[in-house]
C-alpha cells in the first residue's frame, strides 16, 4: 500500500514537471502582445447618424459619417487638448485604415427617416504608430470620483453655494467623454470661515482636512475671484495622491451673464479633465523595458499573472526569458511610467518592488 501510494505521490509531481516542461517551451520561445486591456478605450460606442431618406439616399454616406464622429469622440477621449490641432482634418480613407471593425447596433428606416446607432472598435496597434508619427502620446484616462470644493468671492465677498453659479451648475453642464464624477460638498459654515481665514495665503491652507469627511481622497479644490471684470481661479488637484497646484484666468464683464459663466464653467471642467488625463499620459515614442522576477507557488499562478498582464492596457508585450520550478523571470514592455505600472498591477493583486536594485512581483494575500 505504502509503494501504491509512493508511486502515484511520484507520478503526480512527475505530471507537474513534465507540464512546466511544456510550459517552459512555449514561454521562452514567445513573445506576448497586449491584445485585451482592462478598458478598451478604443472602442467608440453610441455614434449615432441621422438623416432624410430621398433620392440620393445612401447608406454607406451615413456609415462613413459614423466613422468620421467616431474619430474626432477618439481623439477627443485620449488626447490632451493641446494635442487635438493635430489631428484636425484627418482624410475618412486614413480613418478606415485605423477600424478595425464596426457594428451596427440599432437602424432604421422609418417615415423617411434613417437613424442608426454604430459601435466601432479601432485597432490600438495602428492608433499608436498614427500618432507616433505625429509625435503624440496618448492618455488612458480611468473613471474616477473628486470631491469639487468650488469658493466663489465677488468683490472679495464669498458667496454662499445656493448663489455660486459653479456649484449650482458643475454637474448640470456635461462635457465629452467624462472621466471624473464630480461629488459637491455640503456647505459648511465652519469650512467656509477657514476659507476665509487662508484666503490670502491659500497656499497654506490644508484642504485634506476639508475634504477628509467626504470619504474621498480625490479633490478639486477651487478659489475662484472676481474682480475688474476678470475671475482669478486657484486650483489645487488631488489625484491618486498627485498634488496640481494651477492659476487660471477668464476675462467677463458681468458675472451675472449666465451664457458667459457657462462657457468658463466648461472650459474649466475640461482644463481639470486635461490635468486628470496629463497623469495617465502613455509615451508611444518612448516604451520602456523592466526586468521582473515572479516567484509562483504552483502553474496556476503563473498562467493567472500571463491573463492578468495582457489585461493591463500599458504593457505592450512581455517576454519569458528563465523559468524554473519556483521563479520565472519575464522583461516587460511598457509605456508610462513604474509608478502606474506598480498601480496597474496592484488592482490585479500583485505588489511590484524594488529589492536592492532587483524587481520583483509578489502576490497580495
Amino acid at each position: 500500500m505504502k509503494s501504491y501510494l509512493l508511486l502515484k505521490y511520484k507520478l503526480s509531481h512527475l505530471k507537474e514537471y513534465i507540464y512546466i516542461f511544456f510550459t517552459i517551451i512555449v514561454f521562452t520561445t514567445t513573445t506576448y502582445t497586449n491584445s485585451f486591456a482592462e478598458e478598451n478605450i478604443f472602442t467608440v460606442n453610441n455614434v449615432k447618424v441621422k438623416g432624410t431618406i430621398d433620392l440620393n439616399f445612401s447608406r454607406e454616406k451615413y456609415l462613413n459619417r459614423a466613422f468620421l464622429n467616431s474619430f474626432e469622440i477618439l481623439m477627443n477621449r485620449i488626447l490632451l487638448r493641446r494635442d487635438l490641432k493635430n489631428v484636425d482634418n484627418v482624410d475618412l480613407r486614413t480613418i478606415k485604415n485605423l477600424i478595425n471593425s464596426f457594428q451596427v447596433m440599432e437602424e432604421s428606416y422609418r417615415q423617411d427617416i434613417y437613424k442608426a446607432n454604430i459601435k466601432i472598435n479601432y485597432n490600438e496597434k495602428k492608433i499608436k504608430v498614427f500618432l507616433s508619427n505625429k509625435n503624440l502620446s496618448f492618455s488612458r484616462p480611468e473613471n474616477i470620483s473628486a470631491l469639487f470644493f468650488p469658493s466663489l468671492y465677488i468683490d472679495d465677498k464669498i458667496q454662499n453655494f445656493d448663489e455660486n453659479y459653479f456649484y449650482i451648475n458643475w454637474n448640470n453642464s456635461k462635457i465629452e467623454n467624462e472621466v471624473i464624477n464630480f461629488i459637491l460638498p455640503i456647505e459648511d459654515l465652519d469650512e467656509i470661515s477657514k476659507i476665509i481665514s487662508m484666503k490670502e495665503k491659500v497656499n497654506e491652507l490644508d484642504i485634506e482636512k476639508i475634504t477628509s469627511k467626504y470619504n474621498e481622497k480625490n479633490y478639486v479644490f477651487s478659489l475662484m475671484n472676481y474682480s475688474n471684470n476678470k475671475i482669478n481661479i486657484y486650483l489645487k488637484t488631488k489625484f491618486n495622491n498627485n498634488k496640481i497646484s494651477k492659476n487660471i484666468f477668464y476675462n467677463i464683464k458681468d458675472i451675472r451673464d449666465e451664457k458667459a459663466l457657462d462657457i468658463i464653467l466648461k472650459d474649466l471642467k475640461l482644463k481639470i479633465t486635461d490635468l486628470w488625463k496629463q497623469e495617465n499620459v502613455v509615451d508611444v515614442l518612448m516604451p520602456l523595458s523592466i526586468k521582473i522576477k515572479f516567484r509562483h507557488l504552483n502553474i496556476n499562478n503563473l498562467e493567472k499573472l500571463e491573463i492578468d498582464l495582457n489585461r493591463i492596457g500599458i504593457i505592450d508585450s512581455y517576454i519569458l526569458e528563465k523559468f524554473d520550478v519556483n521563479d520565472s523571470f519575464f522583461k516587460i514592455y511598457y509605456y508610462g511610467n513604474p509608478k502606474r505600472l506598480k498601480s496597474d498591477l496592484f488592482k490585479y493583486g500583485y505588489d511590484l518592488k524594488n529589492d536592492q536594485g532587483f524587481w520583483k512581483i509578489y502576490i497580495n494575500e
